[in-house]
């Protein structure tokens, strides 16, 4: 008889749907309060479960008994689904096995079972877990790797990334516990990738490759055999990334209404979120690096911020390539100082400067975007955009026709030398010329929110 399927090529026989199986049938099949079968024929068919999952099966003799193997799950995340087309390769794959006299169940057993060179093999989280020590920042051998997280953020990515590799992220699992020799691209990291961003794929691909060179310098991966993920082209296996630039106000006129909209902001409790507005806008640093500013690393007679070097945007990297490992040094301006004083009496007898609110240690970049959403610029000015804002506008600066400071003396400033430039910028904090950058800067910050703002001078 004709099925609920609509389709003449199926009978239903008790709790089996019989017939040459289509992905419109697949999907159309409906979850009861029973589980069902749906047979592509010869063995092979689909089990539907009441919650709603659909497993592939494969039914055959071996030596007069009747046994089933698993062939996968149709309705997988992408990247683990087993499709129909593949589910009936692997059917045809049991049946040239049992016609070679191999039972696929006991096959499949002999090859779960760990090999010699893999019960004498550390497992991959082991391993992991000893490179990450290697990429605790020299000044801090001897601090807890928790603290670490909180103190550099280098290795707090790192550790992150070890993490995704070890015990999985989202519907990807981890291998950790696969020991190391084991390890394949297609089946453990793949399905991490795929399930991670353009950046996250990145660091993640990096790491393990990290690894397996630690692995292999510490005699823990063959020395004949490549790493399984050495010839792996990573671009090529997916979409061109497209760099999403962060939006930022480039225009005086209207950077200075939003300056007199943070002037105005009222946040909650002391305003420590209008306070550390007002303290990026001034000094154009990281985010992040506002969020976890310290008293300890402020001096305001000097005055001069020094931002630890353990705190820098890829610190570790800079110390392995033999670059400097001195401390960011932000002059302050005469408005910052001021600014700075009205904060301490609210925060200045703890560790830092904008604590957070519920517990949390400090305030987030999120939290500062949020109040630069409230003031109807979301898409339009984020947190990070203060540096775009202030280097746009002071490489455009110009005094009789030529440029009022050097492009590289903005990006030193801003901790965002290229690696050649900061070979020789390295070598002279060019200080003085920074004292006088940021205090002009901090002035045309006056002029823009008094709206006393003329045109730029062309070059």
């Amino acid at each position: 008889m004709t099925t609920n399927y609509q389709h003449a090529n199926y009978q239903q026989h008790g709790d089996i749907v019989v017939g040459k199986l289509t992905d419109k049938a697949i999907k159309g099949a409906k979850p009861k309060t029973k589980r069902f079968k749906l047979s592509d024929g010869d063995g092979l068919y689909l089990v539907v479960i009441p919650k709603g999952s659909k497993w592939w099966r494969f039914d055959y003799r071996f030596e007069g008994k009747q046994q089933t193997i698993s062939l996968g799950v149709y309705t997988a995340a992408e990247g683990r689904k087993v499709s129909l087309t593949q589910a009936r390769d692997k059917a045809i794959d049991m049946r040239r096995l049992l016609k070679q006299g191999i039972n696929p169940s006991e096959k499949r057993k002999a090859e779960k079972a760990p090999t010699q060179e893999a019960s004498t093999s550390r497992l991959f989280g082991e391993v992991a877990d000893d490179w990450l020590k290697t990429r605790i920042p020299p000044k801090h051998n001897d601090k807890d790797p928790e603290q670490l997280k909180k103190v550099s953020k280098t290795y707090a990515r790192d550790a992150r990334m070890v993490g995704y590799l070890s015990e999985g992220k989202e519907t990807a699992d981890g291998f950790g516990k696969v020991p190391i020799v084991e390890v394949d691209y297609a089946l453990h990291l793949l399905p991490l990738l795929k399930v991670a961003n353009h950046p996250t794929r990145i660091r993640l691909h990096s790491t393990a490759r990290n690894i397996f060179k630690f692995a292999k310098a510490h005699g823990e991966w063959p020395k004949d055999r490549p790493s399984p993920f050495a010839d792996v082209d990573f671009e090529a296996g997916f979409a061109k990334h497209k760099e999403k630039h962060r939006p930022a106000i480039i225009d005086p006129v209207k950077f200075g209404q939003l300056l007199r909209k943070i002037d105005l902001y009222e946040g909650r409790g002391d305003n420590l979120v209008g306070y550390a507005l007002e303290l990026l806008a001034l000094t154009f640093v990281r985010p992040g690096t506002i969020a976890s500013a310290k008293w300890a690393h402020f001096n305001l007679k000097g005055p001069m911020w020094l931002v630890p070097f353990d705190g820098l945007k890829m610190a570790t990297e800079r110390a392995e390539a033999g670059k400097s490992e001195d401390d960011h040094i932000v002059p302050l301006s005469r408005q910052a100082v001021a600014l700075l004083r009205e904060l301490h009496k609210i925060t200045g007898n703890g560790e830092y400067l904008f604590p957070g609110r519920g517990g949390s240690r400090t305030i987030s970049e999120n939290t500062l975007n949020y109040a630069l959403h409230g003031f109807g610029y979301k898409g339009i000015h984020c947190a990070h955009g203060f540096r775009s804002t202030a280097s746009t506008m002071l490489n455009r600066e110009r005094v009789n026709g030529r440029r009022r400071f050097e492009p590289e003396l903005v990006e030193m400033q801003q901790d965002r030398l290229d690696a050649s430039t900061r070979a020789v910028y390295d070598r002279d904090d060019r200080l003085p010329e920074r004292i006088e950058l940021m205090q002009f800067w901090a002035d045309r910050i006056d002029g823009m929110r008094a709206a006393n703002v003329f045109p730029m001078k062309a070059a």
